[in-house]
């Protein structure tokens, strides 16, 4: 019996290394399933007069889908996987972050319906850039995110992924003469990020979107029957915003769009002018339908 002592010994501590290593496996996989978690990202507050201009950074508002690179995988900012080919993120940067896919002005269209598919279309996402425009995971004030997320980027030479230009504005004239110049260039408007802000998730002054028009997002719960010109069509949509508030929008719709409506549910975005003091929206007009996930 004294023989099998140190065999015993040794299967046993055999087996508690055996133990301490998939402990060990298991803490780093549920480390790396936390850390992989899809960010929140940052919201915007709308731009008003007074904000001290010369304290934020200047980009292009893209007309696109918001998405999250969390160094491995695409997401919407709901934490919904996109399917993008894998040639198309290949060799991106191993660090989070938060842009846009864009295809260029007044094509929201096209990669809104790339990105629908649960099976990537090739011919669609070589037409599509991820225009960069924060990083969540990287530590520090925005002008130093951008330093350092701009650099990574440039030295992955990925032709489907840049940092999106920024530029400075000296003052709320020189701004709005800005916003009128990208506009006339087809562009949606201008966004604007504080230099000193750290990334945190939500809606602050930390992150400023400035338009020539406001817009929103509402779901169709019916359809107007149309009068005069527009008998046997649909006159308007009965929709309700976000805040259970019901309205109707009928300026916008084309004569196709009134023959074939969109479906009761679906989310559609409306331009508008302002609130009126019930916080309904003045002069609602029909943009586009949006179904992204």
């Amino acid at each position: 019996m004294r023989l099998m002592r140190p065999v015993v010994f040794f299967q046993r501590r055999f087996a508690l290394r055996c133990q301490f290593a998939l402990a060990c496996v298991l803490l780093s996989a549920h480390a790396m399933a936390i850390q992989k978690e899809p960010v929140t990202p940052t919201l915007a507050n709308s731009y008003r007069e007074g904000v001290a201009v010369d304290n934020y950074w200047v980009s292009e508002k893209y007309d696109g889908v918001r998405a999250l690179w969390n160094g491995q995988q695409l997401h919407t900012r709901q934490g919904l996987p996109i399917a993008a080919p894998e040639w198309f993120t290949r060799d991106w940067p191993a660090i989070a972050l938060d842009g846009e896919l864009w295809a260029g002005r007044g094509r929201f269209d096209h990669v809104q319906s790339a990105v629908a598919q649960s099976t990537p279309n090739p011919a669609q996402w070589l037409q599509i850039r991820f225009m960069a425009f924060d990083s969540p995971g990287t530590a520090g004030p925005f002008s130093q995110r951008q330093r350092i997320a701009q650099a990574q980027l440039d030295a992955a030479h990925s032709p489907y992924a840049t940092w999106a230009p920024h530029w400075r504005a000296a003052s709320h004239t020189e701004l709005m003469q800005q916003l009128h110049d990208k506009t006339q260039e087809g562009a949606e408007g201008l966004m604007l990020r504080h230099e000193d802000a750290p990334y945190r998730s939500g809606r602050s002054d930390d992150l400023l979107k400035l338009k020539l028009f406001e817009d929103a997002e509402a779901v169709v719960i019916g359809h107007v029957p149309g009068k005069g010109k527009y008998v046997g069509m649909v006159g308007a949509l009965q929709v309700r915003d976000a805040q259970g508030r019901e309205f109707r929008i009928g300026s916008g719709l084309t004569d196709a769009l009134r023959r074939d409506p969109p479906t009761i549910g679906t989310t559609v975005t409306y331009r508008f002018n302002g609130t009126h003091p019930s916080g309904l929206p003045r002069f609602a007009r029909f943009w586009r339908v949006r179904n992204v996930p």
